[in-house]
Parts: structure tokens; sequence; C-alpha cells
């Protein structure tokens, strides 16, 4: 017994000093295991539109582009003009301007591309047919649709902010 006592002893040893000179030439990271890294934005493709003219646009949606570009450029609604409009169809309820975190109709929504111009600069903006639109200004955080059909006039609508504003219990 003593024997085979002192060869598991012997094999501990060997297999000890094996490990431990074998420790010191690996690196401190662990095998296989890549460093992390950040995961990259999701770039969305925009769908191709079809020109259309302006007057072709659903009253409610020239009305929603117009009250929001007037609120943002601070200006009246008639210095707002529609200057180009696209027919298209968006991939999903972001209609092409997915706020981060947020969920989304996962089916074809129809609407337009319209660009809003005022004397203080112009917007370009994703509509549904209905009236919700969503202002796809680079380099901002987006909120997403905003129905403005129970205010069109703009009189007691909250304008949408950059960067949003917390959400407050009584929302």
């Amino acid at each position: 017994m003593s024997q085979m006592r002192t060869l598991v002893l012997a094999c501990a040893a060997t297999v000890g000093l094996a490990t431990s000179a074998f420790a010191a030439d690996k690196p401190a990271t662990p095998r296989g295991v890549a460093p992390p890294t950040r995961i990259p934005d999701v770039v969305y493709a925009q769908p191709a539109g079809e020109h259309v003219d302006i007057a072709s646009v659903p009253r409610t949606v020239r009305r929603a582009v117009a009250a929001d570009a007037a609120r943002r450029f601070a200006v009246s609604e008639n210095e707002v003009v529609l200057v180009s409009a696209e027919r298209l169809t968006w991939n999903d309820g972001a209609m092409g301007c997915p706020e981060p975190g947020r969920m989304y109709t996962q089916m074809l929504v129809p609407g337009f591309r319209v660009t809003a111009k005022t004397s203080a600069g112009q917007m370009i903006y994703h509509t549904d047919s209905r009236d919700a639109v969503v202002d796809c200004a680079p380099g901002h955080f987006q909120t997403g649709p905003k129905n403005l059909s129970a205010d069109p006039a703009g009189t007691g609508a909250e304008p949408r902010t950059y960067p949003p504003r917390p959400a407050t219990p009584d929302r």
C-alpha cells in the first residue's frame, strides 16, 4: 500500500509541476474567449418611394406635417410649405424611424415621405396614410409616431422633444 501511495503522490507532484510550468507560459485570458465588444447599431434601409403630387397626399397627413413643422420651427402653419412627397410602404409601425427599446407593429404600413420647408429650415417626415407623423432628423433620438388628429391645430398637444422627457405617472 505504501508503494501505491508513494506512486500516487509522485504522479500528483509531477502533474502539479507540469501545470504550474504550463500556466507560466499561458496568457491570463481564458482560451477561446474573445474580449467583449460593443454591439453595433442596426442600420435600417429606407424603402424607395414613388414621387407624387402634394395634392394627392391625404389632407389629414398634410395638416399633421404642417402642424408639427410649425411647432418645431416656431412659425405659423401658413408659413410651412410642403415641397415634395413620395408614396411608399413602410416595413413596420416604426415607419423607418425606430426608437431603441420600443416595440412596433410588425406589418406593412402604407404611407408617405413628406418634406416640409419654412424660412427657418426644412424637415423630412415619415407618415402613415392617416395622420401619424415621425420626423427622422439625423442624429436625434426618435420618439416614434405621434398622432396629431386629436389636436391638428396644435393648441394643446405637447410637441415632441429631444431628448425625450422622462415619463410621469399621469401618462
